[in-house]
């Protein structure tokens, strides 16, 4: 068996509020009888600003996520999977700390201007001492915030990009910790966590980046931390469908997780095993190539504005031998090429009230 959430659609955005900063400068003049006089003035000096950022980073079991709080009309309810309890230090990580935003899998060769980098101990702790003071998120990686907030999500007002690289991560290979690529406020200590890839999730990145590759000449995917949970949240919900049981849809969900940007979720279903059922999911993805015009779920697939990954397979107790299939395609700013005004569909969602995203 074989189902997509509806017939073609993935869907993507609403119409959606980016938080970002803009400075602006202001200048004025005055009137006079004459010159004022001319007095000596002190040389300015620049602030240094020493912010300490302190935190750990714990590693979750192969398939876990949470727990993530999410709060609606219905009442507030937590997400995690039964092992998310289960973790282990994260020693020896790499964690980066500062303004300026980095998506990639691995540390950069060199930090842009104000980030910091700091490795965790045996227990999984670092600090940080910063010379820029916290900032709101910038414009080139901002929050998306659907215009149905729902859960009235709310953005941290200051804080810095935090990303964490494990040992033998490369955002790609089956069992190495994923990349973490957020942004936090830093007013207390950070308790960071991220899980790592099964064999099937890593080989269904494989077969999407081909298919990006040769249908499209998109660039690869990486896994991120964020993305990968809330694929497997949503997966956990056992619904081909969108939105969850409380009504929340990708959107939000992204965002409760930790998650920036824009996300493109196409939800499916079938296979007698994971991997089947990625590949299933896979190929009917790619059929929809040949529809006029191509299907939102083959676009969505292979956007080029795309850089991370969450790809998760959980299995549906009310299909026989049958997975969901969840793929968060997410773009870490505001300029996904196919993000609609229309939002996400509702086919087959019977809980479905409002449109949110």
């Amino acid at each position: 068996m074989l189902t997509f959430s509806d017939s073609r659609v993935p869907k993507l955005h609403t119409a959606a509020v980016v938080f970002s900063v803009l400075a602006l400068a202001a200048c004025g003049g005055g009137g006079g009888s004459g010159p004022a006089p001319i007095s000596a003035q002190p040389t300015s000096t620049p602030s240094v600003v020493a912010q300490s950022v302190q935190g750990s980073v714990v590693l979750l079991p192969v398939d876990a996520f949470g727990p993530v709080t999410m709060t609606t009309t219905a009442g507030s309810m937590t997400y995690q999977s039964a092992d998310a309890t289960t973790t282990t230090p994260l020693a020896n990580a790499t964690v980066i700390i500062g303004p300026v935003p980095i998506t990639g899998a691995t540390p950069p060769a060199s930090l842009p201007s104000g980030d910091v980098l700091v490795t965790t101990n045996a227990s999984g702790a670092f600090a940080a001492t910063l010379s820029v003071a916290p900032a709101a998120a910038t414009s080139v990686e901002p929050f998306v915030i659907p215009t149905n907030n729902i859960t009235n999500f709310a953005p941290p007002a200051l804080g810095y990009y935090v990303e964490v690289f494990g040992v033998g991560t490369d955002g790609v290979s089956a069992g190495m910790p994923i990349p973490l690529h957020r942004f936090v406020s830093v007013a207390g200590t950070l308790a960071l966590r991220v899980s790592t890839t099964s064999a099937a999730e890593a080989g269904a990145l494989t077969a999407v980046n081909s298919d990006r590759a040769s249908n499209a000449a998109a660039g690869p995917l990486i896994f991120d931390e964020s993305a990968e949970e809330a694929a497997r949240l949503h997966g956990s919900d056992l619904l081909i469908c969108h939105y969850n049981a409380q009504n929340i849809g990708p959107s939000s969900r992204y965002l409760n997780v930790g998650g920036i940007g824009l996300t493109g979720e196409n939800v499916g279903g079938g296979g007698s095993t994971a991997t089947g059922a990625f590949q299933s999911v896979e190929s009917a993805t790619l059929g929809e190539k040949t529809l006029s015009p191509p299907g939102e779920h083959y676009t969505n697939l292979v956007d080029t504005a795309h850089l991370w990954a969450g790809l998760a397979a959980i299995s549906l107790p009310s299909v026989p031998n049958g997975f969901v299939v969840d793929y968060e395609l997410v773009t870490p700013n505001a300029q996904d090429l196919i993000v609609g005004s229309s939002g996400y569909t509702n086919a087959g969602c019977t809980q479905f009230t409002i449109n949110n995203s």
